[in-house]
């Protein structure tokens, strides 16, 4: 079972985040305690409304309870009850979600979300999270134990308090944000730049293992050494060298001239350069490049198709509440004003209502029984008054509910948007690391073509240059006269103005730098 927990802002982003049908087949709100409102963007603009009178800026405490194998929901409520009491958070109010998101095999696996808020009513102060990430370790091992499930390798280093053994490292927020728009997990990375290192026998070596796999080796700001990989995102190396202390990754790469680098920015034009120059050798793969578009082509109009039916079902339900709830709110009025129709033809009424106007003319009356009459409501025409008030009171705020659901569904559909952007940027770019790969390929082999084309040798040449290496006598006559005729043949082809420039040095050659009376003279050996 894996636990993570974090203190946090903004309930609104949350609630969206937590009502995203696009990314989870099937969303539960399973409990909302300790608020009015019967959603979550509701129930969590009352908890940042209570966090208003404190100093509180992260006024809640996200959960996500991951378990390998399917809970029921005593188990979950049992694990929640766990976690609810080391965590110091009895009590609180709470919000729990339980979602269902395909894996990657498109198998549905449930999950469960708890939301508390940290605000403490009576102190009027947040409950302090000290050590919560130890807390929840803890509590993810006993639960492991309690409902005989599997530990995996971290939980496992954790229980025998080995930190260092760990494998996995647990990806951050960036990491999981680039994981999003790339498609391209943490760990899928690491091995290919663990490999590369591993590999390579010299500094150099490695620079250009991480050049054959896309990546390009810069120069940091504040590291000694970063990778920009495809997508011009920028990595730790030491975090993704796998099994490797940073100590003995610095000693192998000291070669390397840090200065002889590039920078960060250097980095992402080449890479951006790199890819505009793939970009330009798509010949033999255009037919390859055509059937990946026509593909997510298909797959964003299927995608498009999901997330309409999705967001016109959701409205069709918020159209139908509303309508539901006009229809009440007329019912409503309409039996108010009838009653009090039949009441006010009463004689009761309107014997009262003769007393309270008595009372209200006569000034001994008015200021002894006036104050008596209003906490009695001794005259029903203020009482009927109040009644209607309070039932238009009602009634705006069952409109402005419906109000927030229509926020809540636009903001919803903005961001299942997104999603389904990250999606189909993520197949984007999975397409275009095939194709990038398909024409690296194609470049090798042309490569590979012209060596091969080039170290051919025309027809009898390959006879002389074997005699000529082992010296042979046979065929070095006819070598040297070869190489008589093409000099002859160079003399010859030289232009009329290369002769006459010899000509005129020569002629400047024949004086000497002496003078006589003022004029040069030739001189007699010429």
């Amino acid at each position: 079972m894996i636990l993570k927990g974090s203190q946090r802002a903004n309930g609104s982003d949350l609630a969206i985040h937590l009502m995203n049908g696009f990314d989870n087949e099937r969303i539960e709100i399973a409990e909302l305690r300790g608020s009015v409102a019967d959603d979550l963007y509701g129930a969590f603009a009352e908890f940042e409304a209570v966090a208003a009178g404190t100093k509180a800026d992260k006024y809640l405490y996200s959960l996500s309870i991951n378990p390998p194998e399917p809970l029921t929901r005593d188990q979950y409520l049992e694990a929640i009850a766990t976690i609810e009491d080391r965590l110091g958070l009895g009590g609180q109010p709470r919000a729990v979600v339980f979602h269902v998101k395909p894996d990657e095999n498109g198998i549905g696996r449930e999950h469960c979300h708890v939301v508390w808020s940290r605000i403490d009513l009576e102190a009027m102060k947040a409950i302090h999270m000290s050590h919560d990430k130890r807390r929840l370790m803890d509590c993810a091992v006993e639960l492991a134990h309690r409902f005989d499930l599997e530990l995996p390798p971290g939980l496992k280093a954790w229980e025998e308090k080995r930190y260092d053994t760990r494998e996995k490292l647990d990806p951050t927020l960036a990491e999981k944000a680039q994981q999003d728009r790339t498609g391209i997990t943490p760990e899928e990375r690491r091995a290919e730049i663990t490999q590369a290192y591993e590999q390579a026998d010299s500094a150099e070596a490695f620079r250009a293992a991480l050049e054959e796999k896309g990546y390009v080796l810069a120069r940091g700001d504040r590291r000694g050494f970063v990778i920009v990989d495809r997508q011009c995102d920028v990595h730790s190396l030491t975090r993704y060298i796998k099994g490797h202390k940073a100590k003995d990754i610095k000693a192998k790469l000291a070669g390397l001239d840090r200065d002889a680098l590039p920078s960060v920015d250097e980095a992402k034009d080449l890479v951006r350069k790199r890819g505009q120059a793939m970009g330009e050798g798509k010949g033999e793969n255009t037919g390859k490049a055509e059937e990946h578009q026509a593909e997510l082509a298909q797959m964003r109009k299927a995608l498009e198709r999901r997330l309409a039916d999705k967001q016109v079902r959701r409205q069709a339900s918020i159209n139908g509440r509303e309508q539901e709830l006009l229809t009440r709110q007329q019912s409503e009025r309409m039996a108010l004003h009838a009653a009090q129709l039949r009441e006010g033809r009463g004689l009761i009424f309107r014997a009262r209502r003769a007393v309270a106007g008595l009372i209200g003319k006569t000034p001994g009356l008015r200021s002894v029984l006036g104050p008596i009459q209003k906490l009695t409501h001794l005259d029903p025409a203020q009482r009927q008054a109040a009644e209607r008030e309070s039932l238009a009171r009602r009634h705006e705020r069952e409109k402005l509910d419906i109000a927030r659901s229509r926020r809540m569904a636009q903001r919803l559909g903005i961001r299942e948007r997104q999603a389904l952007e990250r999606r189909m940027k993520r197949a984007e770019l999975k397409a275009e690391s095939l194709e990038q790969q398909l024409r690296q390929d194609f470049f090798e082999a042309a490569r590979d073509r012209r060596v091969k084309t080039s170290t051919d040798m025309p027809q009898g040449k390959l006879s002389e240059a074997f005699n000529d290496a082992g010296e042979f006598a046979e065929g070095l006559e006819q070598a040297r006269a070869a190489d008589l005729e093409d000099e002859q043949d160079k003399k010859r082809a030289r232009t009329w103005k290369q002769r006459a420039k010899e000509r005129r040095r020569g002629r400047g050659r024949g004086f000497q730098s002496g003078r006589r009376g003022g004029k040069s003279f030739r001189r007699d050996d010429d």
